[in-house]
């Protein structure tokens, strides 16, 4: 490595005194063109060149316990030569490191070809310039961190509203992302990506136990975090309302009652724990690569079946009440991109049509496999990975019916709100998910308020139970997705209206 410091910028800006004696100027422009120009006539080169400025802060009791900052830049190189792909990736943005690591690239897929029996081919999308960036109108990159430091002590102060509480938590990260994604088809796009996430907590002790709730993970209330500044917290930067609420919430539950078990009832769930719930179920077994048994760690692989030729096939799995999509360019979401990592135009594609596959979440090399259109489902964490299908923001569609009269509608069984942890085999097959929090329905009303509570079903015969579909506003909650050998972490955005079927509920263990 060189003894000069390298500064990466666009040629848009200028470089201004740096207080470095001793730096290099690197132009993104110029580096991008400097690699593509080695691609040859006979493969494919891409270059995603990323920069990333993240910030965490932790806090218990109005005590900071974590701060910390941290920033990379690098490359991300993929090659397909002899019909396999060769990838590499780099820190080094000097020339002749960023040659080098092209040349391990191009050589892994030359390695990999000669292991290969059918050649990889892509299908075509259209050649892209753009420059996307999104919009804050409270930019967190522009407020000081006393300031921020100030805000996080006062939320943990908004949760703490009684005696009861015993502890309150508030996790608050940004992340401040460039990314270029060059091809040799011409396509060259810019993100500007600013990311903001608050996780809220409480513990609180009651009549019957010590209780915990958390938000965002599985909680009930939305607009914690996605892409944006802060307008996107709460009330346009205030989460006083939701931190109260958030304290109150852990109070009832160490004042509820134990969850029964009861066999085959029906269900009610919220939209936080649809959220999960159609990660789970539709999401991953929803991705091409696990359709065709390409890609089964961490996600698993998935319950129905599906090779290439069954694409857009009427498979019925489910009742008219399940339609699902992916949708990456919805606004504000966590997962949020209008071009995916091969340069691919991002758009809603529709999953399950009133209970029928009808479409599946797709690579270039999938969607030639499957003789369909690239629809954007290519992403990779950072520049250090290749990119993978992956769900981006799955979500239920509405449907025709009141929240309340699907409470009124239900003679007997339980209301289940927010998610907490999930138990899924690796088709998606069998799942048990618990809530954070539940109520018993009795002739149409809410009774017993309850703790430790989870269903369980096979994922065929409850998506063919399912008879209610509520009409309220699409509520999304973000999360976060692992996937891929090495494990990727990935955003993304997940929802639902309020929906039933039927499960069955499971209490804790005596």
């Amino acid at each position: 490595m060189s003894e000069f410091y390298l500064i990466l910028v666009s040629r848009e800006h200028q470089v201004l005194a740096t207080g470095i004696k001793s730096f290099k100027v690197i132009f993104v422009e110029d580096l991008l063109d400097y690699i593509l120009k080695f691609g040859r006539s006979n493969e494919y080169l891409d270059v995603r060149l990323e920069k990333f400025q993240n910030l965490v802060i932790n806090s218990i009791n109005q005590e900071i316990t974590k701060a910390f900052t941290y920033q990379k830049k690098g490359i991300g190189i993929r090659i397909l030569a002899d019909g396999a792909w060769g990838f590499a990736s780099s820190q080094n943005l000097e020339k002749s490191a960023v040659k080098k690591t092209l040349e391990i690239a191009r050589k892994m897929a030359h390695i990999e070809a000669d292991r290969s029996k059918t050649p990889i081919q892509l299908a075509e999308i259209p050649v892209s310039e753009d420059m996307v960036e999104v919009p804050c109108s409270i930019d967190f990159r522009e407020i000081p961190l006393e300031e921020k430091i100030n805000q996080i002590l006062m939320w943990n102060n908004q949760i703490n509203i009684s005696e009861e509480i015993l502890r309150t938590i508030v996790d608050y990260a940004t992340i401040s992302a460039t990314k270029y994604f060059w091809s040799n088809e011409g396509t060259k796009i810019k993100f500007i990506r600013p990311l903001v996430y608050v996780n809220l907590g409480a513990v609180a002790k009651g009549n019957t136990g010590v209780r915990a709730y958390y938000q965002p993970w599985g909680g009930t209330f939305p607009n914690v975090g996605g892409t944006g500044g802060h307008e996107i917290l709460g009330q346009n930067g205030d989460l006083s309302e939701i931190c109260q609420l958030v304290g109150e919430k852990a109070i009832k539950l160490s004042n509820a009652k134990p969850a029964p078990t009861l066999k085959d009832i029906p269900i009610v769930f919220d939209p936080a724990y649809m959220a999960l719930l159609v990660h789970e179920i539709i999401g991953h077994p929803s991705e091409a690569d696990r359709v065709l048994g390409w890609e089964a760690a961490w996600a698993g692989s998935t319950w129905w079946k599906g090779k290439s030729k069954d694409e857009g096939n009427p498979t019925k799995v489910g009742s008219k009440y399940v339609t699902v999509y992916n949708d990456p360019t919805i606004p504000k979401n966590f997962a949020y991109m209008l071009y995916d990592d091969e340069g691919t135009p991002c758009k809603r594609t529709t999953l399950i049509k009133e209970g029928i596959v009808t479409e599946r979440m797709h690579s270039r090399e999938t969607a030639y496999l499957m003789n369909v259109e690239p629809n954007g489902a290519m992403r990779a964490n950072t520049y250090e990975y290749q990119p993978l299908i992956r769900q981006i923001n799955v979500f239920w569609g509405t449907g025709d019916w009141k929240v309340e009269e699907i409470i009124e509608d239900t003679k007997k069984g339980v209301y289940l709100l927010g998610a907490n942890i999930p138990s899924i085999d690796d088709q998606r097959f069998n799942w048990a998910i618990s809530s954070q929090e539940g109520y018993l329905i009795e002739n149409g009303e809410l009774t017993e308020h309850l703790y430790s509570c989870a269903a369980t079903a096979t994922t065929p015969t409850f998506l063919k139970s399912i008879d209610a579909l509520a009409g309220d506003d699409q509520q999304l909650f973000w999360s976060s997705c692992g996937k891929g050998d090495p494990m990727q972490g990935g955003t993304v955005s997940n929802g639902g209206p309020t929906m039933r079927g039927i499960a069955t509920l499971t209490g804790p263990r005596k």
